[in-house]
């Protein structure tokens, strides 16, 4: 096959993973963004405020049927979402796989081989990146399970003193807080809350540098004047270095936000989601597309 057909079949098979990636996420992101909802709406219904301050609650145990009844149905719903984006994001990685393979199988024998692969990966690298920024990061949540409110009292009937036991027991979970965020609606609460050094932070780490490395990347594969220019080749090796970095801020700010809704009585509870697997994905093949470069510029484009 002559050079500009293979490119012009590279360039068809890339555009049709991008394609198939852009429909998983699209899938994926609406699943998740109904998950995000009805999670939000489950924990409302067994809100604090809808339990504890509830008078008719306190008065008959009958009131607390309905809202079993309805948070049960929504949570439900929730997870049947996440089930269905769950499957959209294996789909997603299987067509990352696919991609792989078949730029290997057909272009292992290609004089530019090592480009090839190191396009491939920074194309997977920023659908990734794409998806880890907009799609749900993680959710946290503090609640009580079976909440008991002690109220003993006695009451002087002049000869004698009657104890009263008014205490009471709201079955199941009763939420004090949920939040589910992307990193991109995480940096917006920050700056909102004014911590500009935490969301800077996570926006460069987890925005600005990888879109600046994977620009860099491409220049360097595609430009020669680029590629011989020695401060270029530092800077992308550079940049990899710091590929991690952001999960190392969202780690910590996770942990903050545990232990800041932590008090007694007060379970808390926090889960990755997918936006912080397809970061690591894309911390992943970024990383292993700097080798790949690396390897392309010494044997393939001297």
């Amino acid at each position: 096959m002559s050079q500009p057909k293979t490119n012009r079949f590279f360039i068809a098979l890339a555009f049709a993973y991008l394609l198939a990636s852009l429909c998983t996420t699209y899938f994926m992101m609406g699943f998740a963004q109904s998950y995000q909802q009805h999670k939000t709406s489950y924990t409302e219904t067994l809100n604090f405020q809808e339990r504890l301050l509830n008078a008719r609650e306190w008065m008959f145990a009958s009131e607390w049927e309905p809202k079993k009844a309805q948070a049960a149905a929504t949570f439900k719903e929730a997870q049947a979402d996440f089930l269905r984006a769950q499957r959209w994001a294996y789909l997603g990685a299987a067509l990352a796989v696919i991609f792989i393979i078949l730029v290997v199988v057909f272009f292992q024998r290609h004089p530019l081989f090592y480009q090839k692969l190191s396009f491939t990966f920074i194309v997977i690298a920023l659908g990734c990146l794409g998806t880890g920024i907009f799609a749900p990061m993680l959710e946290i949540e503090a609640f009580s399970q079976d909440l008991t409110i002690p109220l003993k009292t006695h009451v002087n009937l002049g000869i004698t003193k009657v104890k009263v036991d008014l205490s009471k027991t709201f079955d199941g979970r009763m939420y004090f807080y949920y939040q589910n965020k992307s990193i991109v609606e995480l940096i917006k609460l920050l700056f909102q809350k004014k911590s500009f050094l935490v969301g800077g932070a996570i926006l460069g780490f987890s925005v600005l540098i990888p879109l600046f490395k994977l620009l860099f990347s491409v220049l360097l594969l595609s430009s020669g004047w680029v590629r011989h220019t020695t401060w270029v080749q530092q800077l992308v090796s550079g940049i990899g270095k710091w590929s991690m970095a952001d999960v190392f801020v969202a780690a910590i700010f996770l942990a903050y936000l545990s232990f800041q809704h932590m008090n007694a009585g007060i379970d808390t509870e926090s889960n990755l989601l997918w936006g912080a697997y397809f970061f690591l994905a894309y911390c992943v093949f970024s990383i292993s597309s700097t080798y790949f470069i690396s390897q392309a510029i010494k044997k393939e484009l001297f």
